[in-house]
């Protein structure tokens, strides 16, 4: 098979993931996310292309319009890709300079509270396999269950109330089965000796820690200086109350940073559709020398 066209034309590509973070272990991958510039038939044509990624996803480049466009809105993959140290740098194209150069115009406080709604995400996996792990098993739910009559085709519900909660319940049930069905093995080992899955929360925790970050001294600080405590966390050194009430205590603190930062409200949207111009313009011409 032959290779895809964005690897002959990335603009830059850095190590994504754990080892980029500090927290690699010998058995974590090499994960990679870049930025590559479309050809003309994509930018000006009726093709289109916004990312190519390999199986599995653990490698990922963007075209330049959506890396920039998913900048904007704070995704904080997309900002730690932009804030990688430079020993983490695997590849740059020359026109990549300017856009790190103008890396900062991206944070805003709607960059910390995006760190903060993704850690929130972790917590709420966390949250429902703890559930999982210590309840009984969900049972297939059944309409009657909820009020319903069966009626020639579909059961009849008493009221939209009782519809809804039946099939929230099989949205759950379904999800429980397929977490039974398809666990993964080594997130299994780490619940069954800490009590629920301590990757995590790690991952939780540098994300709440990194918005903190960024809405107190606008920097995104992506190779962790607290790697020693995170890998701590995912060693057990928390039980699962105990992160429990870190989180909420870190949410105020993300909370009253968000208040105080003297951050923008919003990224620069002008620079950054100037800088976009500037280096396809500039990486287009550079193909006809």
């Amino acid at each position: 098979m032959s290779e895809h066209w964005a690897h002959q034309r990335v603009l830059f590509k850095v190590l994504s993931g754990s080892r980029a973070h500090g927290l690699d272990t010998a058995e974590s991958d090499h994960d990679t996310r870049g930025v590559c510039i479309p050809p003309k038939r994509y930018l000006l044509g009726l093709s289109h292309f916004e990312q190519w990624q390999s199986e599995g996803g653990d490698h990922v480049l963007f075209s330049l319009q959506k890396f920039i466009k998913l900048a904007l809105e704070g995704n904080p993959n997309i900002i730690e890709t932009l804030f990688t140290r430079h020993e983490d740098w695997l590849f740059s194209h020359a026109l990549s300079e300017p856009l790190i150069a103008h890396r900062h115009i991206f944070l805003s406080k709607n960059v910390g509270t995006k760190f903060g709604r993704y850690a929130i995400h972790q917590l709420q996996k966390i949250e429902r396999h703890y559930r999982w792990l210590t309840s009984e098993p969900p049972s297939q739910p059944q309409p009657e269950d909820f009020g319903a009559k069966r009626g020639e085709n579909s059961p009849k519900f008493p009221d939209t109330a009782s519809e809804r909660a039946y099939r929230g319940a099989v949205k759950h049930f379904r999800a429980y089965r397929e977490w039974r069905k398809n666990r993964n093995p080594k997130r299994a080992e780490l619940e069954a000796q800490h009590g629920y899955d301590t990757k995590h929360a790690m991952h939780l925790c540098r994300l709440l820690n990194m918005g903190c970050e960024i809405l107190e001294s606008g920097q995104v600080l992506v190779y962790r200086p607290d790697a020693d405590w995170l890998r701590g966390i995912r060693a057990g050194s928390m039980s699962y109350t105990e992160l429990l009430n870190w989180v909420k205590d870190r949410e105020k603190t993300l909370s009253k940073l968000e208040t105080e930062s003297s951050l923008p409200q919003e990224p620069d949207h002008a620079t950054a559709e100037k800088l976009v111009v500037e280096i396809t313009e500039r990486y287009l011409y550079g193909e006809r020398d």
